[in-house]
């Protein structure tokens, strides 16, 4: 194998260690996708759901309006998915509660009332149909995305590695593969560029970054040190404070040898 193709190869697990190291080695019940964020209709403002996810549950907060245009909220606490499918579903609850101004909270004074049924169901990590009915009014159904307002930055040197599988390659190259790496990343704007360096070659890679809620997208391409050109897409992209994980997939350009995977890397303390 060239040293290209090992720096193809450790590329592309890195890249896939951006999304490899929220997900198991090991496929589990748990979901793969965090649908954790604010999800609305850009063509209905006004009007939301705050959605936070632990393991396959989720606990969504509706906020909408009334018949008398007040302001009502409703919450399900308990959106279980449906087996391996992208399909969460509970109970939705209408709750009261004391004055918020008041000096004392009593909690005795809150009352929890199921109202109907909430139904989420992603179509993909950014975009999802949400449907739910209350006190037997009709069904309401709505198309809902991701809300951004502002955009990450992932400037950065992380410490990581990627794992996945390469396909097309030829016997001696295809298969599963983990790789450790290091990643130098400086971001402006739209525009992202990306160092990778592992054991005995430097890839350069420059690509764009878009933003969707807490997810970010990043497609371009590069050259590794053997002069080979490939492309790459990076989805599911988040950023924290500690690190940085997301799903990649990566292709040796005019070629059919392709890297599917997931990257996670820690950030490098200053």
């Amino acid at each position: 194998m060239s040293d290209h193709f090992r720096a193809l190869r450790r590329l592309g697990a890195a890249f896939a260690c951006l999304a490899s190291l929220a997900v198991p080695a090991t496929a589990s019940a748990a979901a793969t996708v965090d649908y954790s964020d604010l999800w609305f209709n850009p063509d209905e403002p006004g009007w939301g759901a705050n959605i936070i996810q632990q393991d396959d549950v989720l606990f969504v907060t509706l906020f909408v309006y009334g018949t008398g245009t007040q302001p009502l909220w409703y919450v399900a606490s308990s959106v279980a998915r449906a087996g391996n499918t992208s399909n969460f579903s509970g109970t939705l609850y209408r709750t009261s509660g004391p004055y918020f101004g008041a000096g004392t909270f009593p909690s005795a004074s809150v009352a929890v009332t199921a109202v109907g049924t909430l139904t989420f169901t992603a179509s993909d990590s950014t975009s999802a149909t949400l449907t739910y009915n209350v006190e037997g009014a009709s069904s309401v159904t709505k198309t809902v995305m991701r809300q951004t307002w502002d955009t990450e930055n992932i400037t950065g040197i992380y410490l990581g590695a990627t794992a996945g599988t390469w396909a097309g390659c030829g016997a001696a190259r295809n298969g599963y593969q983990e790789s450790p790496a290091t990643f130098t990343i400086a971001h402006d704007g739209p525009t992202m560029q990306l160092r990778e360096e592992g054991a005995g070659y430097v890839c350069n890679y420059t690509g764009t970054y878009t933003q969707s809620g807490r997810m970010g997208v990043i497609q371009g391409g590069g050259l590794c040190g053997d002069g080979v050109n490939q492309t790459f897409l990076a989805r599911d992209v988040q950023v924290s404070p500690n690190g940085i994980v997301g799903r990649v997939e990566f292709a040796q350009a005019g070629g059919s040898c392709r890297f599917i995977g997931t990257l996670g890397a820690a950030r490098r303390g200053s």
